[in-house]
């Protein structure tokens, strides 16, 4: 009996380890994927393009069907749920803009920042609720995805964009928080070492042409999103390694 028994308590045990782990994992995803929605709706919704790249709104598009997604698993707590709901508002009266007012995109991107700004504080007020120890692959994705999203603030036509823009000293250190994360994963995961280096050379690849101010918006946007998003692969792969 006792042998019976035994493994199933232990199972029991490990559930909310499993469960606080998933929980935090989606909670990175909903930080880092609504900072690519961000980043993607600028590139989509920019009233300087005429005809822009229609891939840029299956992006947004994604991300949008992510943080539904990851909102959903976690209970539709209504914290995060509210700015959630008024970004899929925000983003439907976007879309539905024929081109002819594109003049109006840069104030409707605006209050789409801010309630990602909500999200975000939603998001970093629960991790520390829960008190979970930190997931280096949710913490990574969550800074490319904020470097994006400062890069095409820069070129973007907002009004008053400075109080939205990293200052020099914190995208310094920025950068130095996600070289440190690499070494930290490496040294952690090194099954992963092969798919991480080659997210370290994407990312290093666009942090020169950033720093030198000759890569354009849609090149980041495409080697720094696929970075999240395979930064959010390895770590459900972890996730699941771990049970």
């Amino acid at each position: 009996m006792r042998r019976t028994v035994l493994p199933y308590l232990l199972c029991l045990f490990c559930l909310p380890v499993h469960a606080d782990s998933q929980a935090l994992r989606q909670l990175h995803e909903l930080d880092s994927h609504s900072r690519l929605l961000c980043a993607s709706a600028m590139l989509y919704f920019d009233p300087r393009e005429r005809d822009p790249d229609p891939r840029l709104l299956t992006a947004v598009f994604h991300h949008l069907n992510t943080l539904e997604t990851d909102a959903l698993q976690l209970g539709q707590p209504a914290e995060l749920m509210q700015p959630l709901l008024v970004m899929q508002d925000l983003f439907r009266e976007l879309d539905g803009l024929p081109r002819s007012q594109r003049q109006r995109y840069p104030q409707l991107v605006v209050r789409l920042l801010e309630q990602r700004r909500q999200l975000g504080e939603a998001v970093a007020r629960e991790v520390g609720r829960m008190g979970a120890p930190a997931q280096a692959f949710g913490e990574q994705s969550r800074d490319l995805a904020g470097l994006l999203l400062d890069h095409q603030l820069h070129h973007y036509p907002l009004p008053q964009r400075e109080g939205w823009l990293l200052a020099d000293e914190q995208r310094m250190a920025l950068e130095g928080d996600i070289e440190r994360r690499f070494d930290r994963l490496l040294a952690e995961q090194p099954a992963q070492a092969a798919a991480l280096g080659k997210i370290r050379g994407s990312y290093r690849f666009v942090q020169r042409q950033l720093r030198q101010g000759s890569a354009e918006g849609g090149g980041a946007e495409f080697y720094l999103s696929r970075a999240v998003l395979d930064l959010d692969e390895l770590a459900l792969a972890a996730e699941q390694g771990a049970r």
